[in-house]
């Protein structure tokens, strides 16, 4: 018997190890939104709704996206983007998600955009301590909690709806949007 137990104990061991390696290697991080006119500083009141989901790439180089908004009562939406900043603080631009920036020209409402960011679509904010092109640090940011999308209207040019953005293994902050 204790023969074999080496070799048990060898096998288990070899695949724990494979097993960890392989989350690792396919762990695609899922990041969502909830927007609301609500989260806007200040807040906005509008039937204005939408949703933000992202996975960031398994080369951890892009960031794909699909951004949906709904009922806005603002007319014709001017652009969206990804904004450093905490909940109910105003922080600068990370990335464009339509109206700039290279992306296409934000569709009416109601509207389904879809698309990708890379290292050549981060704007900054310089002044927030993320320069032009920083990537991994845009992803640290999403990851934190400390990142908001946000979707802009004629009326209401500073934003109409937004939702802080959060990983789906958030259960190790505090960043809920219920």
């Amino acid at each position: 018997m204790k023969k074999h137990l080496p070799n048990a104990s060898s096998v288990i061991g070899l695949l724990l190890a494979f097993s960890a390696s392989a989350v690792s290697a396919h762990d695609e991080v899922e990041l969502r939104a909830r927007l609301t006119g609500f989260q806007e500083s200040p807040s906005i009141s509008t039937q204005g709704k939408g949703d933000f989901r992202a996975q960031i790439g398994s080369n951890g180089t892009s960031l794909s996206f699909r951004l949906r908004y709904e009922d806005l009562e603002g007319g014709p939406v001017l652009f969206a983007h990804i904004h450093l900043g905490q909940r109910g603080v105003n922080g600068g631009v990370m990335a464009f998600l339509c109206g700039g920036g290279g992306k296409p020209a934000c569709p009416a409402s109601p509207a389904t955009v879809n698309g990708t960011i890379t290292a050549a679509d981060i704007s900054g904010p310089a002044a927030q301590g993320i320069s032009t092109g920083e990537f991994a640090e845009f992803i640290r940011a999403l990851r934190s909690g400390n990142s908001y999308a946000n979707v802009h209207t004629d009326k209401f040019s500073g934003g109409e709806i937004r939702g802080q953005i959060k990983d789906d293994d958030d259960d190790h902050n505090d960043h809920n949007d219920r």
